[in-house]
């Protein structure tokens, strides 16, 4: 499957230090898996390693066909404060 970056994911990835094989595993792995009512994306949440420290990655992409459009990734550590600040009122929880 082909994984785009928009603009956005391009920028913030190098602020970040993702990368496209960090994406891969959440994507293949994820914990959580939401709808996003209003950007009308899809949520992947996994955990991950960034400099060698655990934590969770939220990866927001689209899906058209064979491609996955990555809107953006951003990391966090506390995901159930992250989840519960958006699940009921922007996410839908899909599956766990």
């Amino acid at each position: 499957m082909k994984i785009t970056l928009s603009k956005h994911a391009q920028f913030k990835f190098q602020e970040r230090k993702i990368n496209i094989r960090m994406i891969e595993e959440v994507l293949e792995r994820y914990e959580h898996l939401f709808y996003d009512l209003i950007a009308r994306t899809i949520v992947t949440i996994g955990k991950i390693k960034i400099d060698g420290k655990e934590t969770n990655l939220v990866v927001i992409f689209t899906k058209k066909e064979d491609e996955i459009y990555i809107v953006t990734a951003y990391p966090v550590r506390d995901i159930e404060k992250e989840i519960k600040s958006k699940e009921g009122k922007r996410w839908i929880r899909i599956r766990m």
